[in-house]
């Protein structure tokens, strides 16, 4: 039984360090990657919404001014 033991103990030391060890850190770092991707894609959709929403008030502001005043565009071009 000793015999069985001074063989098991080094073999399982050995294969957590070059085998379990290593799994875990990869593990552990695809993890992490794969949140940053979440978080990026996230702030990237509310980007886009926020970008949606302003456009729309633009249009709004625009069809607004060309009630009120309708010749602002040719005004607005001529300046530039």
């Amino acid at each position: 039984m000793e015999d069985i033991a001074e063989i098991l103990v080094p073999l399982i030391a050995i294969l957590s360090i070059f085998v379990v060890l290593p799994a875990l850190i990869l593990r552990h770092s695809e993890r992490k990657r794969e949140l940053e991707l979440k978080h990026k894609d996230t702030v990237s959709g509310d980007i886009l919404q926020l970008a949606d929403r302003m456009e729309q008030r633009i249009e709004a502001l625009e069809r607004i001014l060309d009630v009120e005043a309708p010749g602002w565009r040719e005004k607005h071009h001529e300046q530039r």
